[in-house]
């Protein structure tokens, strides 16, 4: 599903366009995954781990557009994706269609100024437009700050899965389940 272009002003008087990205914003959507990756342990991938084909990276961004039950919405400084988030059907059968998994990730040169916040609110107001009555997702049980800001969303914690990730140090994180009735 598209997300049509939107405007907002962030904490430090920069413009941020809103918009779904599509198949013309495939190598950059393959630069930004790589580049959020290598800044923290936060994401489920190492930057190593992305090995998308150009192609197979624009047609996955076209279906996005087409999909009525996914939808990605960028935020795009200067031309440059500084961040992204998206929403799918948890599993396309009859008892699992009012669940959708929602995942985020922003550049860290842009944390801390309303990125987060904008990407929230919409995708909260487009999976209700959507039709979903829930919304999911994981987080790492150290990461605070994504917690922190889940909760101001109305995110509560349903539960965790012990062990859930193990970096290539060795050690382990847990992993918080949270979830959102719309």
């Amino acid at each position: 599903m598209e997300f049509r272009e939107k405007k907002i002003k962030l904490k430090d008087g920069t413009t941020c366009i809103l918009r779904s990205p599509n198949e013309h914003d495939a190598e950059k959507m393959i630069g930004y995954l790589k580049m959020t990756s290598e800044e923290t342990h936060f994401m489920i991938r190492y930057a190593e781990e992305i090995n998308i084909p150009m192609d197979k990276e624009a047609e996955f961004l076209k279906d996005n557009l087409n999909s009525n039950q996914n939808m990605m919405i960028g935020a795009f400084i200067n031309n440059e994706l500084a961040g992204n988030a998206s929403i799918s059907c948890v599993g396309n059968y009859i008892k699992l269609k009012h669940r959708a998994a929602f995942g985020i990730s922003i550049k860290e040169r842009y944390w801390n100024n309303g990125i987060g916040n904008a990407l929230i609110k919409e995708i909260i107001e487009q999976s209700k437009e959507i039709g979903y009555e829930q919304i999911e997702l994981g987080v790492f049980s150290d990461n605070k700050k994504a917690i922190s800001l889940y909760k101001k969303y109305g995110f509560e914690v349903w539960g965790s899965t012990k062990n859930a990730f193990k970096l290539k140090d060795g050690t382990y994180r847990d992993e918080i389940i949270m979830g959102r009735i719309i």
